[in-house]
């Protein structure tokens, strides 16, 4: 699957994700695949979405250093559409998690984007 930087950027963001709380719900699996194909068009199965969780990035907690990377490839709608798949992935399980809210807030840093853009979200 070759993927355009915004659309890796938001797989790669919100699959993370589902590991900031260190447990991969199968709610949250099916929410990524669900965002991914309603904003991407995109279909993943859940063991693409699991190997993007399970990437270099979770483990050394790098999400910010990619995303600050990439940022310049980005258009303010492809940062404001990240934090928004992002938010519903917090709220996948009903419950946002303080690790989870920690990866929300570094990767909202990350983008630069400002408390006024995330309120509209």
């Amino acid at each position: 699957m070759s993927l355009t930087v915004p659309q890796e950027a938001l797989l790669k963001t919100i699959s993370v994700m589902t590991r900031a709380d260190t447990n991969i719900k199968q709610v949250e699996v099916e929410a990524v695949q669900r965002i991914v194909k309603e904003e991407l068009g995109i279909e993943i199965t859940s063991a693409q979405v699991h190997m993007a969780a399970n990437s270099e990035f979770i483990e050394r907690k790098e999400i910010h250093k990619y995303l600050k990377s990439v940022r310049k490839e980005l258009s303010n709608d492809d940062r404001i559409a990240i934090v928004r798949a992002l938010k519903k992935i917090v709220l996948a399980d009903d419950h946002a998690h303080s690790f989870e809210i920690d990866m929300f807030n570094n990767v909202a840093e990350a983008l630069k984007l400002t408390p006024a853009e995330l309120v509209l979200l």
